[in-house]
């Protein structure tokens, strides 16, 4: 059974500080809902893109995030603990493949660059809900209320006011770069690329592209990559031209002068070896491209429990 967790936090970084005043939490985090806007694919256009590729390393997980990962500096199992959650609440609350990798992006880079307390488990599913909420407030068209928002059989169920309040911490240490660069991005772009489309990529391969993203996201092999190459990776697997001689001729223009063809095709080996083992466990994709999400019939009834802690630092 969930407890209600109610820290009283004075949350702070390496960074910033941030006092206790109620009026002061309450106006920032009314200015950060109305800032978000709804996230969408942008005008694919050459420039456009370029300006992504351009800005994409500011949008992810710092350059020592994965060898602190694999060697142990960072607890590996933290993180799928918060990623199980965060792909159970979203199949219960059905968010769709966009939502899902914006959490995890916000995920990661806040474990890149901010450490939480050992030893006090109730952080991390904090966190995982504050990166879902805010994931949801760009990407989701409804967002259900906070207490709602905790599905999928949580350890600890917190009070709104304390998610709002990791959501403040977590927006800051992301320097408010929520509207992130991920493989997502790209998709419809590449797509077109690589087909020669007049119009629009067709809705079954974006949907394609993005079910592949959510799969993959998260496994850790990838953070060794930029979202621009998984992006090019994934658009030539469901395009079927990652082994063909389309691929080897394939024209990296000055746009994607920053891609290798061997780390390109070394993505679409392990999107190969990942998705034909996840993809043989999972539904099929719906046609609008969400995952085939179950909505919950009720949250749980949970126990209150009191925690009084003074910083999460």
């Amino acid at each position: 059974m969930s407890e209600i967790v109610k820290p009283n936090l004075l949350l702070s970084t390496k960074t910033t500080n941030f006092d206790d005043e109620t009026t002061t939490t309450t106006s920032m985090m009314t200015s950060l809902e109305a800032s978000i806007f709804q996230m969408g694919f942008p005008p694919d256009t050459e420039e456009i893109i370029r300006e992504m590729i351009g800005k994409e390393t500011q949008h992810s997980p710092k350059d020592d995030y994965l060898k602190s990962l694999r060697n142990g500096d960072l607890d590996f199992n933290v993180r799928n603990q918060a990623l199980d959650w965060i792909y159970k609440a979203c199949e219960e609350l059905q968010f769709g493949p966009l939502c899902i990798c914006l959490a995890v992006n916000y995920l990661d880079r806040f474990f890149s660059v901010h450490d939480l307390p050992s030893g006090k488990a109730w952080t991390v599913q904090l966190l995982a809900v504050a990166c879902l909420s805010l994931a949801a407030k760009v990407e989701e068209t409804k967002v259900p209320e906070l207490l709602h928002l905790q599905v999928g059989d949580p350890r600890f169920v917190f009070e709104p006011k304390s998610v709002q309040r990791m959501e403040l911490l977590v927006s800051t240490v992301l320097r408010w770069r929520l509207r992130a660069v991920t493989p997502c991005s790209y998709v419809r772009y590449f797509l077109g690329e690589i087909n020669g489309y007049d119009h629009e990529p067709s809705s079954r391969l974006i949907s394609r592209s993005l079910q592949v993203i959510a799969s993959i996201t998260k496994g850790i092999d990838f953070l060794e990559f930029r979202a621009s190459e998984i992006a090019v990776a994934i658009a030539l697997y469901v395009s079927g031209e990652l082994h063909t001689t389309h691929f080897d001729k394939f024209s990296f223009s000055s746009l994607f002068s920053h891609l290798e063809k061997e780390r390109v095709k070394k993505i679409g080996e392990m999107i190969e070896r990942d998705w034909s083992t996840s993809s043989s466990s999972c539904s099929e994709t719906t046609n609008n491209g969400v995952l085939p999400f179950k909505t919950p019939d009720s949250l749980s009834t949970v126990t209150s429990v009191s925690s009084s802690l003074t910083s999460l630092s």
